[in-house]
């Protein structure tokens, strides 16, 4: 007489129940982890173009603006194209240097352009240009980089909305005008970024 294996309905209850309890207590960490993940991709894209300007500025040695529209929650480093002017001889000039001709070629240098933009949810709650106590509230506003290695020293408040007023929350960023470094934290409310700010927000 053959016996056949399987599952009892306890069994069966007892898997269905464990599946609920982990994924239950492992959905918060998942979505944590997720949160994590996007806004320091943010941090990453914003940071990647200032430095990109800063690198423009050290190569080149003009001062290279990054724009941010506030609005739009873009920002990017524009083409600013300046013609090269080249001196060179003609084939003349080797074998007759009395009659060299010198003529000027004009090359236009290919700048790459970086454009980028926060990703939905994210938005610029707050871009504070501290030398001109300038706040970007509407359209655009730029920041420089400078050939020197500094930069306008600024303050950056990135808000990631959640789907309750508790669930936000935001990157603070700044960047040293002696060095152009870029610093960057995480919080939840608007004056967590106080001490980070050096107290900007207990002054307003």
């Amino acid at each position: 007489m053959s016996r056949q294996s399987g599952f009892t309905l306890i069994e069966l209850t007892l898997v269905v129940l464990l599946l609920a309890i982990v994924t239950a207590v492992g959905a918060p960490k998942f979505r944590q982890l997720y949160e994590y993940s996007e806004m320091q991709k943010v941090v990453s894209d914003v940071a990647g173009v200032i430095r990109y300007a800063q690198q423009r500025a050290l190569m080149e040695r003009i001062p290279i603006r990054v724009v941010f529209d506030v609005e739009k929650q873009a920002f990017w480093v524009p083409i600013e194209v300046k013609p090269e002017q080249r001196h060179y001889a003609s084939r003349h000039h080797r074998r007759k240097p009395s009659r060299s001709v010198t003529r000027k070629r004009v090359r236009v240098r290919e700048v790459k352009e970086i454009r980028s933009a926060l990703p939905p949810g994210f938005l610029f709650e707050f871009v504070y240009k501290v030398a001109e106590d300038e706040e970007f509230r509407r359209r655009e506003g730029e920041i420089v980089m400078y050939p020197d290695g500094s930069a306008d020293q600024t303050f950056i408040t990135i808000l990631r909305q959640g789907n309750r007023r508790e669930e936000d929350r935001r990157i603070f960023m700044k960047i040293d005008p002696a060095t152009g470094r870029i610093s960057s934290m995480e919080g939840r409310e608007e004056r967590d970024g106080t001490d980070f700010y050096k107290g900007y927000y207990d002054a307003v």
